[in-house]
């Protein structure tokens, strides 16, 4: 069209109009056109097909597992064991581990993120240290210990993961990451 531009338009000077295209150009125009939207039509209902297809099996699978028949196996599993899960829970005082898991859990992730692991892991790991971090800083609060309120403050704002702050290298990290683990091992008898 560049080169022999009167070939597919009579008059070059006008607007484009499809009165203005000659045989061979109302021909490119139309060949090109009906093609791609056939194609685009298959494209959208093999789309559609795939995804009703989907629906449909995982209508069918959570039909079979939600349906009334488990749930009242499921009930009578649970009132035949209710005495066992009982006599359980007492045997393990949640308080007592309460908080070692809030000291020892940012540790052991932190420590296992030195080592090369997927994003996801990281983001998890985030997360279980944010959460330690502001069990301490709440109960370092109730006990009117300031300054160490804003250092797990610090720490659950920099481990959070809603608004992660990038580092962008790892070594770093792993500089931040040892004294966060430090910090978290001083200070696991101060909360009672």
């Amino acid at each position: 069209m560049i080169n022999y531009p009167y070939l597919l338009v009579k008059n070059t000077s006008t607007e484009f109009s499809f009165s203005n295209l000659t045989a061979l150009g109302t021909f490119f125009s139309f060949s090109g056109i009906f093609p791609n939207f056939l194609f685009l039509i298959l494209i959208f209902r093999f789309v559609r097909f795939v995804y009703r297809a989907i629906l449909d099996l995982l209508t069918s699978i959570f039909g079979y597992i939600f349906s009334n028949e488990n749930y009242n196996k499921l009930e009578k599993v649970v009132n035949k064991n209710k005495p066992k899960v009982k006599k359980i829970a007492k045997e393990i005082s949640v308080n007592k581990n309460e908080k070692n898991l809030f000291w020892v859990a940012p540790i052991v992730a932190l420590a296992i993120g030195i080592l090369p692991m997927p994003l996801g892991y990281y983001m998890l790991s985030r997360l279980i240290v944010s959460a330690g971090a502001l069990y301490f800083a709440f109960h370092f609060y109730k006990q009117n210990v300031n300054f160490k309120v804003w250092i797990f403050g610090f720490i659950v704002v920099l481990y959070n993961p809603i608004f992660p702050i990038h580092l962008n290298e790892k070594e770093i990290w792993i500089l931040v990451n040892l004294p966060t683990m430090y910090y978290f091992y001083l200070n696991r008898e101060f909360v009672k």
